[in-house]
């Protein structure tokens, strides 16, 4: 075994490492983004509910879908 070849083995585990190391950082700000994103949308549905609540309207909301804004001239 020659030099070159421990220090391929030990270069190859080096990238590895830090390509390891980047996946797990990437998944970990994603879950934290989405952490973030699920509380701040739980803080606008509140807020929403309490403005709604406040003016009196009932409790039905209805929400056109995409489909019923393209298909809404079509009969």
């Amino acid at each position: 075994m020659s030099l070159f070849f421990y220090g391929v083995c030990i270069l190859g585990a080096m990238l590895g490492g830090l390509v390891l190391l980047v996946l797990y950082s990437l998944l970990v700000m994603a879950q934290k983004g989405d952490e973030c994103l699920d509380q701040l949308e739980m803080e606008m549905l509140k807020n929403y509910q309490a403005s709604h609540n406040k003016s009196g309207k009932s409790e039905n909301l209805c929400v056109t879908t995409t489909s019923d804004v393209y298909h809404s001239g079509i009969n």
